[in-house]
């Protein structure tokens, strides 16, 4: 199911489909337990902590067996569900970039759970080249031809770089010439972005979510943006942060990726149109496409500043929107009584679930915030 969502994603950006592999599956999943088991998030482990198999996803890859030095690693920590953890992926530019690289066309998955805590889960995704790694299971190259070396797990193993270069070209010419996200028409887009490691936008806690465009390079040799806009149902232009390759704080961006952060998170159950000119190879041209934020079907309410107050019905449910006043404006951890169950949705959403019979208000609190709830038959 989790390989079936992340193609979906994938083929209808623009991308094709990545194949599953059952090496990178185990790299995966031993990361996935080191993280589980020692409580810790990221890319790296430490040697002789618990479940240790490799400093880095390259040399889990090479402990699972797998040849090519080369794979790309996505991982999330706490997120409940592969689909949660998936869109959460291609909400954070870096890691939807690691999902939409015109690249790898392989993947494996790798989940784990602590049984006696069942908040630490991990989803780990590595992803590899097909075409590399079996050029790496060959004969070692010793014509006279340019070759390629340090790539492979026998760092002296060496590749003929007029097939390196060929493999490493194959899926590029499998891909569309422009690779967009979230892709046209799709729908549950979440309306916010949180940040992620590394901070793309580490100014802001809390803007809308990021919308990119990658240029296959494989048709193009000069690639300029001109612009690249969103516009809300009205039409009204919104304002954005562009980063490229020039000004990406992390320096992750290549020359054909570009993406555009709203500046304020975008609605609930909204239409946005993206809109791109550009030239390629001389040659003007414009792409424009619409996608659509995630639907509330649940009884909503929207706070305003930093006190409110609702009123539900006993045993129903409801989600609560607390409007960021400013772009560091989170909730941070909730209080809530017995008998009550508050739940993040994102970070300044909440679903409010009455489990017993409360006869009279009460509060959820988070940091200065204040929810009064008052109850009715």
């Amino acid at each position: 199911m989790a390989f079936d969502y992340l193609n979906t994603l994938r083929q209808n950006a623009g991308m094709p489909y990545y194949f599953t592999s059952k090496l990178l599956g185990s790299a995966a999943q031993s990361h996935a337990n080191y993280l589980v088991a020692n409580h810790v998030s990221g890319h790296n482990e430490i040697v002789n902590k618990k479940d240790f198999t490799g400093i880095s996803p390259i040399y889990r890859a090479f402990k699972a067996s797998y040849k090519i030095g080369i794979i790309r690693e996505n991982v999330t920590k706490n997120v409940f569900g592969y689909k949660a953890s998936i869109d959460g992926l291609f909400g954070a530019i870096y890691h939807c970039f690691g999902f939409l690289d015109f690249q790898t066309d392989e993947v494996g998955l790798g989940v784990a759970q602590d049984l006696n805590n069942t908040n630490q889960i991990a989803y780990v995704f590595d992803m590899g080249i097909y075409e590399l790694n079996d050029l790496c299971t060959q004969k070692s190259y010793s014509g006279h031809a340019k070759y390629v070396y340090h790539v492979c797990k026998d760092a002296n193993h060496r590749i003929k770089k007029e097939l390196f270069d060929r493999a490493l070209r194959f899926k590029k010419s499998q891909t569309k010439k422009i690779v967009i996200y979230p892709y046209d028409e799709q729908k549950d887009v979440p309306p916010a972005f949180y940040g992620e490691t590394p901070d793309p936008l580490p100014n802001y806690d809390v803007s809308g979510f990021p919308v990119s465009i990658q240029f296959n390079d494989y048709y193009f040799k000069r690639i300029q943006l001109i612009s690249f806009e969103l516009f809300d149902v009205d039409n009204k232009k919104l304002k954005i942060r562009l980063l490229t390759k020039q000004n990406d704080p992390n320096l992750r961006f290549k020359e054909n990726q570009y993406a555009i952060f709203p500046l304020k998170r975008l609605l609930f159950n909204a239409k946005y149109k993206a809109k791109v000119k550009y030239k390629l190879d001389g040659k003007k041209g414009e792409k424009i496409w619409n996608f659509y934020t995630r639907e509330i079907q649940e009884k909503f309410f929207k706070i305003r500043g930093d006190r409110g107050s609702i009123t539900i019905k006993n045993g129903s449910s409801c989600i609560v929107y607390f409007e960021p006043q400013n772009r560091h404006d989170i909730l941070k951890t909730l209080h809530f009584p017995k008998g009550v169950n508050a739940e993040f949705l994102d970070q300044n959403t909440i679903k409010i679930t009455l489990y017993s019979n409360h006869k009279s208000l009460f509060q959820i609190t988070s940091a200065k915030k204040i929810l009064k709830v008052n109850i009715t038959d």
